[in-house]
């Protein structure tokens, strides 16, 4: 392999495309027309320049079967030696983030696809998000990965000075060793917002240092080359691309592109550099608690304004393990995705191929973009999420039909610290249901699966505080196309404001609070009555009882308060294989006096819509739609039907009740400005309650799920 002369300079130009399992068709086909296919149309009329390209699995194989267009021109540019295809994982997780097995497996299964559709192995590889853990030179070289870019910041935290960020280091972990090159953050920020001539001149100062192969490198987001607001316009319709492209290919002072792969070939190591546990900067931002990620943005903007720069090496912001702290949701995920890795391991030593099959529901199921959340939607895109759910109950009941092969109607309970919480879970299984409930939660329940639909009804996500509320209410700013979309605020519809609210506890199911007597529906909507008793966040003793196909949870919690002293039995009951169950509630008065009131038993239900036509209430009186508020009295049952999905949660009470029900919307960033988003809907079912002292009350509900047609 040929390369420039030692005394040439050196541009290095990497590219990184990436769609989440799960997204839509038309987002993606969109990306392609918009982003994908002009760049390498752009990109072919200059041969002289060379770039290095990633594309995520999921993403190179809808291009590969969806967009022939794009993925021909693709092939071309690297047949041709323009383009070097580099892997990483097949969808794209956060590897720090898996077990060993799957770290390995994810990146083999790109190589693979990679030798399938271009004929040659990847050797560089992208790594998501540039999460970067020390330990990852061992799994990266046990997998044949040569190289990787990550971002100068990386760098800069480990001691270097931003003048020897200018070439590929050498990084190991224990003997195993890969090469790192340091992207620039202001090429970041300059390619392609700033003026070709400006960006130009910087890739001329990162090249001018006395050193073999001098080297500028880049290393960002394709989607910014079309698919960011305002780029589209900027990149190709006025032609910032071609300009850019055209003063690289024609620049007098020799610098010349080059693929990693060239580089590595021709150019030494600068030397030997050891990573601190880092993403780029913005993620250390995104990663904390809300105020202090309000106040690391603003250094980061004092940093980039010049302000401070001797401080960046000493500045951490959040690691992307943050993450699993802030939003319960993404811890929960990630425990239940490694305990159905395991699950699959082991029914992979029992049957390997149903095994394989399991694992690429699993590798599926660890896309990073639902376990984090940033300026793009990630976790609160409940449409992802959905996915995730999906391919998780794909991969588990795959395992599970082989590790409960002959048993017939099975239930399975695994109780302890299964989300790493510190408190107790237990996981309800049979072939029909899943239930997580949470004993030091009071028994709440966050999952409600349906194994063989692979439909999951219960990850409503809880509205919280976001260190970019605050902008959302002065509303101010917009995107143009002119700066780094990190910074973009534009609030696209004011009712955005609406769905600011915080909520006082993990959103969940089988939650119960109790209300004295005279506090009236309206007033428990409207969230303005104060309850005198609730089980969130208390911890109940247990007890499991298994008895053929029956499997039974109790929970015993007390409910009392302000001179209330009741005490709540709770139970869960799955029969057999089938897609229901019941939540029994015994309610005992152990107080000196008489009690009247409310029990309120809350239910969170995600049906991923909240306006569809094909999503809507029955028995509910007048009211059909799932974004609507409001009490329906005397209710016996009802339904609430996702024709889309073709299920439909059904309820059966013991009494007539008054159901209130009301949609969870929350307010978050993306990359096109504020957005409300419909998380699911909320149902409380109120109980009427009058107890002598002594007495004891019974109440029940009878959750099926059936096929809506």
């Amino acid at each position: 392999m040929t390369g420039p002369a030692p005394s040439r300079r050196v541009l290095l130009l990497c590219l990184h495309n990436h769609q989440p399992v799960g997204n839509f068709d038309s987002v993606i086909g969109n990306a392609a027309r918009d982003a994908y296919l002009p760049f390498l149309e752009t990109l072919a009329d200059f041969p002289s320049v060379k770039v290095t390209i990633h594309f995520s699995g999921f993403l190179l194989r809808w291009l590969a079967e969806r967009s022939p267009e794009t993925f021909s021109l693709l092939k071309a540019l690297s047949d041709r030696g323009q383009a070097e295809i580099m892997g990483g994982g097949m969808y794209e997780p956060i590897l720090a983030l898996l077990p060993e097995r799957d770290r390995l497996g994810q990146i083999e299964a790109l190589a693979a696809e990679v030798r399938r559709l271009f004929g040659k192995s990847p050797e560089g590889i992208w790594l998501a998000e540039r999460v970067w853990e020390p330990d990852l030179p061992a799994t990266l070289e046990a997998a044949g990965a040569k190289y990787l870019p990550l971002d100068d910041y990386h760098f800069v935290r480990a001691g270097l000075s931003p003048g020897e960020l200018d070439g590929v280091y050498i990084t190991e972990y224990n003997g195993a060793a890969v090469r790192v090159f340091p992207g620039s953050e202001r090429l970041r920020y300059l390619i392609p917002f700033g003026d070709v001539g400006e960006t130009l001149r910087e890739i001329g100062r990162l090249t001018s240092r006395a050193v073999p192969f001098p080297a500028a490198i880049f290393a960002d987001d394709g989607e910014k080359f079309g698919v960011w607001p305002g780029t589209r316009r900027s990149v190709y319709e006025e032609g910032w691309l071609r300009r850019f492209f055209g003063g690289v290919a024609e620049q007098p002072d020799g610098v010349a592109t080059m693929t990693f792969g060239e580089y590595v070939s021709v150019a030494p190591a600068r030397g030997t550099v050891y990573l601190p546990t880092c993403s780029y900067a913005e993620m250390g931002e995104w990663a904390l608690p809300p105020r202090s990620a309000a106040r690391f943005g603003d250094l980061l903007q004092e940093l980039r304004s010049g302000k401070m720069a001797e401080l960046k090496p000493y500045l951490q912001g959040g690691t992307f393990r943050n993450f699993l702290r802030k939003y319960d949701e993404s811890n929960q995920l990630h425990k239940r995705m490694l305990w159905v890795s395991e699950r699959v391991a082991a029914a992979r030593r029992v049957r390997p191929v149903p095994g394989r099959a399991a694992c690429d529901f699993l590798y599926r199921t660890q896309t990073n973009d639902v376990y984090w959340h940033g300026v793009f939607g990630g976790l609160y895109l409940n449409h992802l999420r959905e996915a995730a759910y999906t391919n998780l109950l794909r991969a588990e009941a795959a395992s599970d039909a082989v590790l409960h092969e002959g048993e017939g109607q099975w239930t399975e309970v695994a109780r302890g610290d299964i989300d790493r919480d510190g408190g107790e879970e237990l996981l309800l299984k049979s072939s029909g249901l899943t239930l997580l409930a949470h004993s030091h939660d009071g028994g709440a329940v966050t999952e409600i699966s349906l194994p063989r639909r692979a439909v999951a009804l219960g990850h409503v996500l809880t509205r919280r505080e976001e260190g970019y509320h605050e902008k959302f209410r002065r509303a101010v700013g917009s995107f143009d196309g002119s700066t780094s979309i990190h910074d973009a605020m534009v609030l696209k519809d004011p009712s955005v404001l609406s769905a600011l609210g915080v909520d006082p506890w993990q959103r969940a199911s089988f939650r119960e609070t109790y209300y004295g007597d005279g506090i009236l529906p309206g007033a428990i909507l409207e969230g303005t009555a104060s309850p005198l008793g609730f089980t969130a966040g208390k911890e109940a003793s247990v007890t499991v009882l298994r008895r053929g196909g029956r499997l039974a949870a109790e929970f015993s919690v007390p409910l009392g308060g302000e001179g209330v002293d009741l005490h709540l039995v709770k139970t869960l009951v799955l029969r057999g294989s089938g897609e229901r169950f019941e939540a029994l509630f015994r309610l005992e008065n152990r107080g000196a006096g008489t009690v009247s009131g409310t029990l309120c038993s809350e239910w969170n239900l995600n049906l991923l819509s909240g306006n569809g036509p094909d999503r809507y209430y029955e028995g509910m009186g007048e009211a059909r739609e799932l974004s609507s508020s409001g009490a329906a009295k005397g209710v016996r049952a009802f339904r609430v039907v996702d024709a889309w999905r073709n299920v439909a949660a059904g309820a059966a009470l013991d009494r007539e009740c008054v159901v209130l029900r009301e949609p969870v919307e929350t307010a978050s960033l993306s990359e096109t400005g504020a957005e409300k988003i419909h998380q699911g809907i909320c149902l409380r079912i109120l109980f009427a309650v009058r107890l002598e002292p002594g007495n004891i009350e019974r109440y029940s509900i009878l959750w099926a799920f059936n096929s809506v047609d």
